[in-house]
């Protein structure tokens, strides 16, 4: 069974920096560090065999798994010990870490000193020959607690194929957790959750003779955090189960007991395998744990975390934005109102929704909500060019359908006149201006948006409406601020 959450793609804006430099760490700890291992190894057993070291050991390690019979683990070894051939039960013998170590006292070979020195000056040997190999320093031996090999097993991997699948799966879960934790929290659950996945697997296998290495039991942790990070939001993941695959859609949370109870299933059911199901279990576990952490402290990344919700919101609302401008094309105002207020109710300073809403007030027979609708759209402060010249259109619209009340108060009619020649309509806000100084010349803001506003058009090379208005406003307040500074316009005019 394959599971793999696919919602986010990579951008310069969440590149998983830290994952990168993992993948690029175990890529450069296989393909250099690792890569005499094998020769390494083949001389070291060829070193065994060539000074008969297996006359000793291979008696002393029998009668040392028939001591330790009641332990079933080391009978069933005691059985299969017998019927290895040389070569792999000296493997099986180096890997039983608690033989070895009461091996190197020396009190398990024949008692005769000259016997025994020979021997011991041999295993010594042997001992650096097989140390040599990088990954043997570093894999995780069973029933025994090494915090070093603990971590430095995160690194090794037993073949290409074994570090293709974890650097695929340490990518995409890198990508989701690190853009969820940031670079430094990442790195420390990542770090962590490794070494806590192998804590456990290293107490389910007390007792056992073997070895571990790979960077799984870290990913595990990462599908673990992710799936606690992530909650109850619906991602997209895609899934493979013998012939049968699609992408689905789903909360998070619901990856978290598939993917842990795959991995108890094969635990108990496919012993013989020769995966780590007991780390991978493990991980996702103390990931989980950390993410629980996480989120009671609240240091996850809510922005990141939030963006697929928003982007599906967003998406929503473009349709049902959309739905509601057909219907409205068609004069279904009711439709029409069924889908915006929805979305205005989410979304209070949604400009678009307000101007649909406009539309609709505009349509409806008798007009009842027109001033009210009007001023929900051209009491927003615009955002861009294409907002101005929405308001413009709603502001002027309004005026010739004579709603009553005024949507606007006098100083908002004047904010929203001055606005106006940013986006090529100066002369149409002069001529507005110029009514609301004969109207009501007290209006506060008046005289500064006057000239403000024939400022913009005498930029724009507007001369003959600059001039007029400049002309209004000096005609109006000439002993004021603004009527100097409009004589000392109009000067230039001459």
């Amino acid at each position: 069974m394959l599971i793999v959450p696919l919602h986010r793609a990579p951008t310069w804006a969440n590149m998983p920096w830290v994952t990168l430099a993992l993948i690029l760490a175990n890529v450069f700890v296989f393909a250099f560090l690792q890569s005499g291992d094998a020769r390494v190894r083949a001389d070291a057993l060829d070193y065994y065999a060539q000074q008969d070291l297996a006359q000793w050991e291979f008696p002393a390690y029998r009668q040392w798994l028939e001591a330790h019979g009641d332990d079933g683990r080391r009978q069933a070894l005691f059985e299969r010990f017998a019927d290895v051939d040389a070569g792999l039960a000296t493997q099986v013998l180096q890997s039983d870490a608690a033989f070895l170590a009461e091996l190197r006292t020396g009190g398990l070979i024949a008692p005769d000193a000259q016997q025994r020195e020979a021997w011991r000056e041999r295993r010594a040997e042997f001992d650096r020959r097989w140390d040599a190999a990088f990954t043997e320093r570093w894999m995780i031996r069973f029933s025994e607690f090494d915090p070093r090999r603990m971590f430095g097993a995160m690194f090794l991997h037993g073949g290409a194929g074994h570090l293709i699948g974890n650097m695929l799966f340490l990518a995409v879960l890198g990508l989701l957790v690190e853009g969820a934790l940031g670079h430094g929290a990442f790195l420390a659950l990542y770090l962590l959750g490794g070494l806590g996945s192998a804590a456990l697997s290293l107490a389910w296998r007390w007792g056992e003779t073997g070895a571990a290495l790979g960077a799984s039991g870290a990913i595990a942790a990462l599908m673990g955090a992710y799936c606690v990070l992530w909650g109850t939001r619906k991602v997209r993941f895609f899934w493979w189960f013998f012939v049968a695959f699609d992408y689905v859609k789903a909360p998070a949370l619901v990856l978290l007991p598939i993917w842990l109870g795959w991995e108890l299933l094969n635990l108990f059911w496919n012993e013989g395998a020769h995966v780590g199901f007991d780390a991978h279990a493990g991980g996702i576990v103390v990931g989980a744990l950390l993410a629980l952490g996480v989120r009671a402290l609240h240091w996850e990344r809510r922005d990141f975390l939030d963006e697929d919700v928003v982007a599906d919101a967003r998406a929503q609302r473009e349709v049902a934005l959309a739905q509601a401008r057909e219907h409205l094309g068609h004069l279904r105002i009711p439709a029409a109102r069924a889908l915006l207020e929805p979305l205005l109710e989410a979304q209070p300073d949604d400009f678009q929704v307000r101007a649909a809403l406009y539309r609709c007030a505009r349509t409806e027979p008798g007009m009842p909500r027109l001033s009210e609708a009007a001023r929900a759209v051209l009491s927003l402060a615009p955002r861009d060019g294409a907002e101005v010249r929405e308001q413009k259109a709603v502001y002027e619209d309004c005026l010739k359908a004579g709603a009553k009340p005024s949507p606007l108060s006098p100083m908002q009619a004047i904010a929203l006149l001055r606005r106006w020649p940013a986006v090529g309509a100066g002369a149409e806000a002069a001529a507005h201006l110029a009514e609301w100084i004969g109207r009501a010349p007290a209006t506060p803001g008046l005289r500064a948006a006057c000239l403000g506003v024939a400022r913009d058009l005498r930029e724009r090379g507007e001369s003959a409406p600059a001039r007029a208005l400049l002309e209004k406003l000096f005609a109006a307040w000439p002993a004021s601020e603004e009527g100097g500074k409009a004589r000392l316009l109009l000067a230039d005019f001459a």
